[in-house]
């Protein structure tokens, strides 16, 4: 099950992913975990037919997900997987499922949430999410679009001590 990119995008199907991520990871399936999503059959059926016909489409609850992408022998099939939230990442890393960097994307900007970033902002469930992957030995980046440079979500939050090691920053 190798799954090519895990990333946090709260858009999930936009031009970003269909344009960039898709072909730049030759992604051959991909996941989209939110459960909220995978009650919304208008959604659903939108961001289906969005995706090229050459592409596996599942939209499905986290824990679905987590158990589809742990039971489907499928050697050698690309595989992109997108949540919402680091929450969501988290809960599937919790689950068992088994990747080595976490993409962040889109989270979008708004009151409640600590903006890092002009398309990055999160929330104090979503820190301590990231606090957890970081301590797994996860890598995190953020990259809008495959042919920015990926930025280490370290470098960019060293002001807030996320990444830290001291009883401060995590």
């Amino acid at each position: 099950m190798p799954i090519v990119l895990l990333r946090v995008d709260d858009r999930f199907v936009h031009g970003q992913i269909l344009q960039g991520w898709l072909p730049s990871t030759r992604a051959q399936e991909l996941f989209i975990a939110n459960d909220a999503l995978a009650l919304d059959d208008v959604q659903k059926m939108i961001m289906e037919c969005a995706i090229p016909y050459n592409v596996r489409i599942v939209i499905d609850t986290v824990d679905e997900v987590s158990r589809l992408l742990q039971s489907e022998d499928a050697p050698g099939v690309r595989r992109m997987v997108i949540v919402d939230t680091p929450v969501d990442a988290l809960r599937l890393m919790k689950a068992g499922v088994k990747f080595n960097s976490l993409n962040l994307g889109n989270m979008s900007v708004n009151g409640t949430k600590k903006p890092f970033t002009r398309s990055l902002a999160m929330g104090e469930e979503s820190i301590n999410a990231i606090r957890e992957i970081l301590k797994q030995g996860i890598g995190i980046s953020v990259q809008s679009v495959p042919f920015e440079k990926p930025v280490d979500f370290c470098d960019l939050c060293d002001s807030y001590m996320l990444c830290s090691t001291s009883p401060q920053g995590i």
